[in-house]
C-alpha cells in the first residue's frame, strides 16, 4: 500500500514561455503531505527507506540531462550543415553547363555523399547498387582506383575528355533571343574558292563521329567543319519549351545562325547523318542553294514510308519517355545497334558523357522526337532533292541494320540523286564503322 502511495508524480510548469517537465516524488516535500503520509514516510525512514535524492543522484541527473541536451543540439547543427551543404550542392548542379564543366570534379559531389563507394548522400540510393555498377561495363574503368563505385565516379572519369584540340564555341540566338553556346569542331585551313565541308549528325549523336574522317579531310587539304547540335554533346543544354525550340524550324534556325556566328565562308559542302537532325539538315541544304553548294547524305532515312526505330519511337510515348530519357546507356546502344561493328569503349564514353552530366540531354531528345514527323519530313525531303536545286550524293553503307540498301537505290533512281555504296563492311554510323571506306567515297564531292 505504501509503494502505491508514493509513486512519482508528474508536474508540467510554465516557466519563461517554455514547458518543462519537472520529476517529484512523495518524499522530496514530506511537509506537503496529508498527515497519515507523512506518518506513514517516518515509519518507512525507520525501515531504512529512501526518502529522497541525495546531492550526488541530483548531480548525477542533471549532468546526464546536459549531456543529452548537448547531443540533441549537435545533431541539430549537423542536420543543419548537411541541408546547406545539399543545396549548395544542388544550386553548384543547377549551373553545372558545358562551360563550366572544366571544374575540379570536387565542386559538383558531396563529399562521402552522393557517389562513390558509401554514397550515403540524399542521392546515393540512386548511384550505389548493383544496377549503377553493373552499368559500367568498361573493364580499363572497372579496374581503375576509381573504378565500379557509381556513376557519379563514371562522370568524372569521363568528364571533358571529348574536348580535344580542334574543339571551339560560338553563341548563338536561341528562343526569345537568350543566348545558347554550341560547341563545334574545325580542322584544316581554308583554301581560296573552295568551300569548306559542314558536317551535321543525327539523334543522340554528336559531333565526336565526325572527328576520324574531319581529320582525312584535313591532311586532304579541305577544311571541316562539325557542330553539336543544342542539347547534345558539349554544346548547351537549354530547357525544352524555354530556353529553344527542338522543331524543324529551330534546327533549320540554328543552322544559319551558327555558320554566321562561326564565320564560315559559304557556299560551303553539307555533310548530313542520321534521323531527325540529318532530315532536317538535309531539307535546309535543299531550300538554301546560295549557302550550300552540294550535299552528301550519309545512312539517313530517305524513302517514303520508312519506319522509326522502335528505341526512337519510345521517346513520343506517353510516360515511356520519361524513363528512357534517364538513360544514360541509350545514345551508345542505338548507335552501335546499326553499325557493323562494336564501337570502341573511348566512343562510348562520348555518347554517354552528356546524359550522365545531365537529364537535359535526354529531356532534349524528347521534345525533339514528340515534334517530329517521320511521314512528313520524308516527302518534304524527297520532294526538295528531286527539284534538284542542290546537287545530292546518298554515300550509302549496305550493312546498315536500321535502313535499307533497297530504299536508297529506290530513292536516287526516283529523285534523280547520284547513288554510290561504301565499299566494305559499314553499317549506320559509317564515319565510326570504317572512316577511311566513307571518306574514299565522297572524298570527291568534299572540294
Amino acid at each position: 500500500t505504501l509503494r502505491r502511495m508514493m509513486k512519482p508524480s508528474l508536474v508540467f510548469l510554465a516557466v519563461a514561455g517554455a514547458s518543462q517537465l519537472v520529476l517529484t516524488d512523495a518524499f522530496s516535500a514530506p511537509s506537503r503531505l496529508p498527515m497519515a503520509l507523512q506518518r506513514n514516510a517516518g515509519r518507512a525512514a525507520s525501515c531504512g527507506l529512501m526518502m529522497k535524492w541525495t546531492d550526488e543522484e541530483r548531480a548525477a541527473r542533471a549532468q546526464a540531462q546536459a549531456q543529452r541536451n548537448a547531443k540533441l543540439i549537435a545533431e541539430r547543427e549537423e542536420r543543419q550543415r548537411k541541408l546547406a551543404e545539399r543545396d549548395s550542392f544542388l544550386d553548384e548542379q543547377r549551373k553545372t553547363i558545358p562551360q563550366n564543366m572544366q571544374k575540379e570534379g570536387s565542386q559538383y559531389v558531396m563529399p562521402e555523399g552522393n557517389y562513390g563507394a558509401e554514397a550515403g548522400g540524399l542521392f546515393g540510393w540512386a548511384n550505389n547498387n548493383p544496377s549503377s555498377k553493373s552499368a559500367v561495363y568498361d573493364t580499363e574503368f572497372i579496374n581503375s582506383a576509381t573504378g565500379g563505385a557509381g556513376v557519379g565516379d563514371m562522370m568524372l572519369e569521363l568528364r571533358g575528355q571529348g574536348r580535344t584540340d580542334e574543339s571551339k564555341e560560338v553563341q548563338i540566338e536561341g528562343k526569345d533571343g537568350k543566348p545558347i553556346t554550341i560547341f563545334y569542331r574545325e580542322m584544316g585551313q581554308p583554301v581560296e574558292g573552295q568551300g569548306p565541308v559542314v558536317c551535321v549528325h543525327g539523334v543522340l549523336d554528336h559531333s565526336w563521329s565526325y572527328r576520324e574522317m574531319m581529320q582525312m579531310m584535313a591532311n586532304d587539304g579541305i577544311q571541316s567543319f562539325a557542330l553539336d547540335m543544342p542539347g547534345c554533346g558539349y554544346s548547351a543544354w537549354p530547357q525544352p519549351g524555354y530556353e529553344y525550340d527542338w522543331s524543324e524550324e529551330g534546327v533549320k534556325q540554328t543552322l544559319d545562325r551558327f555558320l554566321d556566328a562561326a564565320g564560315i565562308k559559304t557556299p560551303v559542302t553539307l555533310m548530313v547523318q542520321g534521323y531527325v537532325y540529318g532530315q532536317y539538315a538535309l531539307i535546309w541544304g535543299q531550300e538554301n542553294p546560295d549557302k550550300v553548294q552540294r550535299i552528301i547524305v550519309l545512312n539517313t532515312p530517305l524513302q517514303t514510308g520508312t519506319a522509326l526505330p522502335f528505341p526512337l519511337q519510345q521517346y513520343q510515348l506517353p510516360i515511356v519517355s520519361s524513363f528512357v530519357a534517364q538513360d544514360a546507356m541509350r545514345a551508345e546502344r542505338f548507335l552501335e545497334g546499326g553499325c557493323a561493328y562494336a564501337i570502341e569503349s573511348d566512343t562510348c564514353d562520348r555518347y554517354r558523357e552528356p546524359f550522365l552530366e545531365s537529364m537535359m540531354p535526354g529531356l532534349a531528345v524528347v521534345d525533339l522526337m514528340q515534334k517530329f514527323n517521320m511521314d512528313k519530313t520524308l516527302q518534304k525531303a524527297k520532294s526538295l532533292v528531286a527539284s534538284g536545286a542542290v546537287p545530292t550524293l546518298v554515300a550509302w553503307a549496305t550493312s546498315d541494320k536500321y535502313l535499307t540498301t533497297e530504299d536508297a537505290e529506290a530513292f536516287c533512281a526516283e529523285t534523280g540523286a547520284t547513288y554510290a555504296p561504301i565499299a566494305g563492311q559499314a553499317g549506320y554510323l559509317s564515319t565510326v564503322d570504317y572512316a577511311e571506306s566513307t571518306y574514299g567515297t565522297v572524298k570527291t564531292w568534299c572540294r
